[in-house]
């Protein structure tokens, strides 16, 4: 938000990037917390809407736009052990110059003293504990639990009802699937995927794809 001279406060204008399912989860938190004075989605369906708010341009106009007053953007498309498109989004955004905030849902229960990067969103009924610290443009969905002093990378994915422990470490684009539990003070490597369901009593590493109860790198 911007502030007129004399003390008024004017709220921005805030523009979704993609329109898949992660935007609408995204959608009904900033919906909920009435802090945009307009709200558009960047999508090739241009003309269509996504819960009442239009699809208004494509990637290619978000220069013009950023020029028109859209000062604010977040990348709404969601990834699965894959984040490329994530930072080639986030890297335009940069670029032009948009201003990427946290967006943190209403049910979320986010502790004082922890740092959170750009971009990155909170979802419904997720809980972050006292110093940790989050990487831009990261996902913490809906109902995980990061405990206190974890330290999770950027551009990862901690997904639905996944339970980090305290002092846990996960590296940049990682992704944590549903359910999973994590013990305390292990390390999940950079570009790694966890499915869904696992156990992690042991750390893993780097560009490995792991699964199970306990859980096992398969490749």
């Amino acid at each position: 938000m911007k502030n007129e001279p004399g003390g008024i406060e004017l709220k921005s204008k805030l523009l979704l990037i993609g329109g898949g399912g992660h935007c609408k989860s995204v959608l009904d938190c900033v919906l909920s917390l009435d802090k945009y004075s307009d709200i558009g989605i960047i999508d090739s369906e241009i003309g269509t809407k996504i819960m009442d708010i239009p699809v208004i341009g494509s990637d290619d106009d978000l220069p013009n736009l950023f020029k028109s007053g859209w000062s604010d953007a977040i990348v709404t498309v969601g990834s699965v052990g894959n984040t490329r498109v994530r930072h080639k989004l986030y890297e335009m955004l940069k670029a032009i110059g948009f201003n990427m905030p946290v967006i943190v849902d209403s049910t979320a229960i986010v502790a004082d003293k922890v740092e959170i990067g750009e971009g990155t969103f909170i979802g419904k009924g997720a809980i972050v504990n006292s110093e940790t610290s989050i990487g831009c443009c990261t996902i913490i969905n809906s109902g995980s639990i990061v405990e206190h002093e974890c330290n999770i990378g950027a551009f990862c994915h901690i997904s639905t009802g996944a339970t980090l422990c305290g002092q846990v470490k996960v590296g940049d684009d990682a992704h944590v699937g549903a359910g999973t539990v994590v013990r305390q003070c292990i390390t999940i490597g950079s570009n790694t995927l966890i499915g869904c369901g696992s156990v992690v009593v042991e750390n893993v590493p780097d560009k490995v794809k792991a699964y199970g109860n306990p859980c096992k790198v398969v490749e």
